[in-house]
């Protein structure tokens, strides 16, 4: 038998295959077109997979065997297969915000407003509270929202509209009296209560200041944060994402994730960034959030991650109030339009360093993206190389003086919100934004994230041919896959188990309707999934 056994395995070797010890598996998956992303075997044809691990990589004789009596064998019949995706920014609540909460079409009137917050039904009305998406602040009469246009129709139910960049919103009359809101309301750090020419507070409220709103907005139920996840993992599993970073975990969002996960519901291996610093992101005081960050550990389970925080350096580039931080006229950082001042941010950059948590920083503007990478240089100088990769959450415009940082310093471009492939009114200001081709060049390690909320669903395969038709900065198919797979297991320290396909790792393949590597970046758009497995599991097959 240990002869038999020898010459089992000399045969594999010989066939080039990466092979593990034990040869009988739970599924085998063959004459496929197989694109492993592992750049020393890039190419197989079959792969076996045993205890929600890749077993064997190699070829469809070599695959042989594995197949035993009870083994499940799937012909991929020439079919491209790849690594499932990362999705590097996600909002799983806030993108499922359409099933949940009242619904505002973006190019609204205040008419169409109105009409729409009245129709709301019922079960989606909260704690006697109605919350809605979206507004738009340029569509109101005067081009400047108010909450007097909310209040005859809604004189004694407290209404909560969020803005279409999901960073401001507005109030009306009553949720302000709830919320003890007057003209002598202080604006907080980093926010901005907006007033009326004689003193009277508009009902608008700019980033940190929607917090004096929404602390007062009843909790969502379990039940309906659990449908939503569910409809989230789902979602990404249509659209081959296996992995993902929540980009705003609340407390809530983490408790009923690990509930769904230890009760074998959850198919997603999740990264966790609990917001640190912007109550109204985070839906928790302050001190809430430090007491989450610090019992962190107690919340992790096989498929969620705690060692995660989310910091906004600045807002949103969207008009009418556009809360991005660029550089001036003078080269220099606007300090003054910082979510926090920049020593606050490097000290929190070097704590949570020090802790063994990574942490994703939203920077828009070149003049944030600036102050995050100086917060991770303070981190680095302090603590020395901890080898934990700090997110530049968006990276769109990086200044001349700033684009060979995220590789000197060990910092991740993480590229979003995956729009770029779009031209139009959406985009037409983008020009220049997201610099793959010169950040590919200088060895900065780039991730993909839909920021999903932006985008009606996560399909990450128009971003992903998108890369290939980025002008000057496009870059070419085989970088912008590992931008979408292996990339993002290197950034979160996930590569060891996932990212490519390769024996000893977590078995999450994705099966697709065409070859992504011979055919046109538009083409690349279209791709549908035909099949998602995850950890060995089919979790999505596409509809015949």
């Amino acid at each position: 038998m240990k002869m038999r056994s020898m010459v089992l395995c000399a045969a594999l070797l010989a066939t080039g295959a990466k092979v593990s010890a034990e040869p009988v598996a739970d599924s085998v998956y063959r004459h496929g077109r197989i694109y492993t992303v592992d750049r020393a075997h890039p190419w197989a044809d079959a792969v076996a997979i045993k205890d929600g691990k890749f077993a064997y990589v190699g070829t469809d004789k070599g695959v042989q065997a594995y197949i035993g009596a009870g083994t499940k064998v799937v012909d991929l019949a020439g079919k491209f297969a790849m690594p499932g995706l990362h999705d590097a920014h996600q909002h799983m609540i806030k993108g499922e915000a359409r099933y949940i909460y009242c619904q505002i079409p973006p190019d609204s009137r205040i008419e169409q407003i109105v009409a729409s917050l009245k129709s709301c039904s019922k079960d989606r009305q909260y704690g006697g509270w109605i919350v809605a998406d979206v507004y738009r602040g340029d569509l109101f009469p005067d081009g400047h929202a108010d909450r007097k246009y909310l209040d005859a129709a809604f004189p004694d139910t407290p209404v909560y509209i969020r803005e279409w960049s999901y960073h401001h919103g507005l109030a009306n009359t009553k949720a302000l009296q709830i919320a003890g809101i007057d003209r002598g309301t202080a604006d907080p750090e980093g926010g901005r209560v907006l007033h009326r020419a004689d003193g009277e507070p508009t009902g608008e409220f700019l980033s940190k200041a929607t917090w004096l709103i929404t602390q007062h907005i009843p909790a969502l139920p379990a039940k309906t944060v659990d449908e939503a996840l569910l409809r989230t993992a789902a979602l990404c599993a249509e659209y081959g994402i296996t992995s993902v970073q929540e980009a705003t975990a609340s407390r809530q969002m983490i408790e009923e994730l690990r509930k769904l996960d230890l009760a074998g519901k959850w198919t997603l291996r999740t990264a966790t960034h609990i917001v640190w610093g912007n109550p109204a992101s985070a839906l928790m005081p302050p001190q809430e959030t430090e007491e989450v960050i610090a019992n962190r550990k107690s919340y992790e389970t096989a498929h969620i991650f705690t060692d995660f925080v989310k910091i906004y350096v600045d807002g949103s580039p969207l008009q009418p109030h556009s809360t991005d931080v660029e550089l001036d006229d003078h080269g220099e950082v606007e300090v003054a339009r910082l979510y926090d001042k920049p020593a606050v941010l490097n000290a929190a950059l070097t704590r949570f360093d020090k802790m063994g948590v990574k942490v994703k920083m939203h920077a828009v503007g070149s003049g944030a993206i600036r102050t995050a990478l100086d917060a991770i240089e303070a981190a680095r100088t302090a603590n020395g190389n901890s080898g934990i990769l700090h997110d530049v959450a968006h990276s769109l415009r990086y200044s001349p003086q700033d684009i060979d940082r995220p590789a000197k310093l060990g910092a991740v471009g993480e590229m979003s919100p995956a729009i770029w492939q779009i031209k139009g009114p959406l985009t037409k200001n983008l020009a220049g934004a997201w610099p793959f081709k010169s950040l590919l060049a200088r060895g900065t390690l780039m991730t993909l994230g839909s920021d999903w909320v932006v985008l009606p669903v996560p399909n990450l395969f128009p971003a992903i041919g998108g890369m290939l038709d980025h002008g000057p900065e496009s870059i070419d198919i085989k970088d912008a896959i590992e931008i979408a797979t292996i990339n993002g297991a290197k950034s979160v320290g996930w590569d060891k188990v996932n990212g490519s396909i390769e024996v000893g790792k977590f078995a999450n393949m994705i099966v697709l309707d065409r070859d992504l590597l011979n055919i046109s970046a538009a083409e690349i758009g279209e791709t549908k999934v035909l099949s998602t497995i995850f950890e060995g599991r089919e979790v999505y097959a596409r509809p015949q």
